[in-house]
């Protein structure tokens, strides 16, 4: 593994918030499932036998769609931040950094529009092609900046002073 800007004492701009990024990544696909698992089991103690989940129709897609979102969601996002010329990207147990001519693409997720950011890489990392976070405030920033343009500007910034000072 790389030596990250943590282990190297570098100090690291992060891009996503402290609370609202593991309420989405933990907490709030942990209740998810404890309330599905609760239902499951009220139901099984309540009728004596388990729930014949074919006549649950609509709701029950509705159920299983949401959870296949939730699960998708929860899975990539990430904590992302940067630090001298590099993307730092952790899931809490790992992280990596990953140089920002690596990064191809730093965009808005058009289904959660202005409050996620999607960073798409070049080629695979140890955690994936695609990462997203959530900026601080995004809910409330949402309606006068774009988050994404954080991360855009901190590129372009390196990109001039690394050509400038001729590195």
């Amino acid at each position: 593994m790389q030596n990250t800007p943590e282990t190297d004492a570098v100090r690291i701009h992060w891009l996503c918030g402290a609370i609202v990024t593991p309420l989405n990544m933990f907490v709030g696909p942990a209740l998810w499932y404890a309330a599905l698992l609760a239902l499951l089991i009220y139901s099984w103690v309540l009728s004596g036998h388990p729930p014949d989940v074919r006549k649950l129709g609509f709701v029950g897609i509705f159920v299983l769609a949401i959870t296949v979102f939730i699960t998708f969601v929860s899975a990539r996002i990430k904590r992302v931040g940067a630090a001298d010329g590099h993307l730092v990207v952790s899931n809490y147990r790992r992280t990596i950094c990953v140089p920002f001519r690596q990064v191809e693409a730093v965009e808005l997720v058009w289904w959660y529009w202005r409050r996620l950011v999607c960073v798409r890489f070049r080629s695979g990392t140890a955690l994936g092609d695609v990462v997203y976070y959530l900026p601080p405030w995004a809910g409330i920033r949402c309606f006068f900046v774009d988050p994404a343009q954080d991360l855009r500007e901190l590129m372009l910034e390196h990109e001039t002073l690394a050509s400038w000072s001729g590195r």
